[in-house]
């Protein structure tokens, strides 16, 4: 597992001098066929591109070799009304996108050339499923192609941070319980309805599986013209369910709208519906998405290490029922040019001495009235329809989250409709105010805001910081806060942590997106939150705080906005003590905190050392729950 800074300048270049072979490109799906029906495997020797919306379809495993591009195109180019390229894994299909860190695997647009092999990657032209050419790259490009500066530095409107909505997204549909035409009678005291319909939900009769639902815009009341329907539906009675495995993953610029335009149905970056626990997510970066980063629909399963930047909605959604606990999240909104001026330059550090011309427009995406405009930080409801006391509740945890508002609506967490929110051991800045109140329509439940350890710049004695105490919504009684007055973040726009100073923050200078904690902040203080059985017990508010987790994978990384440099990751040598393996590597230094994890099958890793290690010199550990002779992988990586 790579955790260090990998410079792509180099690698680009070291495909260029070796004379590296342009890209074979695999266009996917046909006018009649939009399913995948057998298992498959995409390699990283192709770029695929996403023609429309594509299923795997039930008892499929679409497997993705680390290092594989993945493209998609609006429904402008596929010539589908309503139907952008899209990749959905239908209830009884698989994933298997187990990427690295060193190989990621990226989900983008068309002719984004912020990936490993640059513009080698992006086809001249296309043919779409009707046999219409496109022009892709050069001139006579199509229009919808043209305003296509992806630079970190481009003109307003035109750069990087500017480009949502050039396809549709990636949805995970699963059978765990959904929230969704339930009922709130438990006979179990287990929180979960226990008379639900397992009937399979037929196209013609939509919704009518009781703890069933349609993913949004492929209902046929939405107007959308993708076939399969019934593969579009998730939902059902089993929460161990395995939709397969993502991991380091980069999903950029989607969000285009699917059905019919009036439905709105915005895709967001990774949609998870009624997705169970034996599915793994972990190292999910979602970059300028239309609609939200992440959103979840029902299930129950945990996640790590997902990372919501710049999209335009909220950067974590979710409803129906969804319930998990995460630990290593991280929000970080864009900026509006709505409230700034033309004397204002927010491209700090993008200089002609790096490459990169000095340019007094914003970084950042237009607003127009239609925009979702950067929402909240958070925002989980509770079941549907909104009638109250739908079972199960919509209950999540969250442990070492940092969350950035920038320059946006500013808003902050915001339970609603009964859903359980808990955060813990967190950072909130920038937010005016750290929750927002709920509502309900006269349920039972109270929507529930419980907090510990978490810090921000705004007062909690401030009316407008912490919301109310009073019905429907709740915050705990007693709640861990704190206000900081001096600068706890890494980077320089947040030197000083006053109130109201962050509202016109840059967060995406020229190396200088840096959300690691500084390490002799009052961030480093433990809270008194337990932390569950198979996460890591980290005596630290926030995501990170010497090792960046987005250091050398991330787009992040190619747009010049991450620092230069990053904690050098652990080189592990395996030996034997008696009859256990040891895992032994070299330290950064004392201060710096390691975890190590085991994995049996390359999909699942389990936290070995709960409480993290440190030393000076050398780490060394030896695995009591191994014997010499089992198969078995290990990692390690810095905090």
């Amino acid at each position: 597992m790579k955790f260090f800074k990998q410079r792509f300048a180099v690698l680009l270049a070291a495909l260029s001098l070796t004379g590296a072979a342009q890209a074979d490109f695999v266009t996917v799906g046909t006018a009649g066929e939009n399913r995948i029906q057998t298992d498959t495997r995409w390699t990283r020797d192709n770029v695929y591109i996403l023609s429309r919306v594509i299923f795997v379809d039930n008892g499929a495993t679409l497997t993705i070799e680390p290092g594989t591009i993945v493209r998609a195109v609006t429904d402008t180019l596929s010539g589908i009304t309503g139907e952008p390229g899209t990749l959905l894994i239908a209830r009884g299909g698989k994933i298997v996108a187990n990427g690295t860190a060193d190989d990621p695997i990226i989900f983008t647009s068309i002719d984004d050339p912020h990936v490993p092999g640059g513009a080698l990657t992006i086809p001249a032209t296309w043919t779409n499923t009707a046999g219409t050419v496109f022009t892709v790259t050069g001139g006579g490009r199509h229009a919808s192609l043209t305003n296509n500066d992806y630079g970190p530095d481009g003109v307003e409107g035109n750069n990087a941070f500017s480009k949502a909505s050039k396809w549709g997204g990636v949805l995970l549909c699963g059978l765990g319980h959904v929230a969704q035409n339930t009922q709130s009678t438990d006979g179990n005291a287990d929180g979960i309805w226990d008379d639900h319909d397992t009937s399979i939900v037929q196209a013609t009769a939509a919704n009518n599986g009781t703890g069933t639902d349609y993913v949004e815009g492929m209902a046929t009341a939405s107007g959308s013209t993708v076939l399969n329907n019934t593969l579009a539906v998730y939902g059902g009675t089993n929460d161990a369910d395995n939709s397969g495995v993502m991991r380091f993953c980069s999903l950029r610029y989607g969000g285009f709208v699917l059905g019919a335009a009036a439905s709105a149905n915005e895709i967001n970056g990774l949609t998870i519906c009624g997705v169970g626990t034996g599915t793994v997510l972990e190292f999910i970066e979602v970059f300028q998405n239309r609609d939200d980063g992440f959103e979840w629909f029902g299930g129950k399963h945990d996640t790590r290490f997902l990372f919501s930047l710049s999209n335009q909605d909220d950067c974590f959604d979710g409803d129906e029922g969804y319930r998990g606990t995460h630990q290593f999240w991280l929000a970080a909104q864009g900026t509006l040019s709505s409230s700034l001026n033309a004397t204002d330059v927010l491209r700090s550090g993008f200089t002609a001495a790096n490459g990169f011309p000095e340019n007094g427009d914003y970084v950042g995406q237009e607003f127009t009235a239609a925009d979702y405009s950067y929402d909240k930080l958070f925002e989980f409801d509770g079941g549907e329809s909104n009638d109250a006391d739908r079972l199960p509740l919509t209950n999540l945890t969250v442990l070492n989250g940092t969350f950035l508002a920038g320059n946006t609506n500013k808003r902050g967490l915001q339970p609603r409709l009964e859903a359980q929110l808990h955060i813990h051991n967190s950072i909130v800045e920038g937010a005016s105010t750290v929750s927002q109140v709920g509502t309900t329509t006269g349920g039972s439940f109270v929507s529930l805001l419980s907090i510990s350890n978490v810090h921000s710049n705004y007062d909690l004695s401030a009316s407008s910081s912490i919301g109310t105490t009073t019905a429907p919504f709740f915050v705990d009684s007693a709640p861990t806060f704190v206000e900081e007055t001096s600068s706890q973040i890494a980077s320089a726009w947040n030197t000083d942590n006053e109130l109201n100073v962050l509202q016109t923050a840059d967060l995406y200078t020229y190396q200088g997106f840096d959300p690691r904690t500084t390490g002799a902040s009052a961030l480093t203080a433990d809270g008194t939150f337990a932390t569950p059985t198979g996460f890591v017990d980290v005596d630290y508010a926030g995501c990170m705080v010497h090792n960046n987790f987005l250091a050398g994978w991330s787009i992040l990384e190619f747009l010049s906005v991450l620092p230069a440099t990053n904690t050098t990751r652990p080189v592990l040598a395996i030996g034997v003590s008696g009859a256990n393996p040891t895992v032994t590597f070299n330290t950064a230094g004392a201060a710096v905190k390691y975890v190590i994890e085991k994995s049996t099958d390359g999909k699942t890793w389990t936290v070995l050392t709960t409480v993290p290690l440190s030393h000076a010199t050398t780490v060394s550990h030896t695995d009591t729950t191994t014997t010499i002779g089992s198969p078995v992988l290990y990692r390690a990586y810095a905090l």
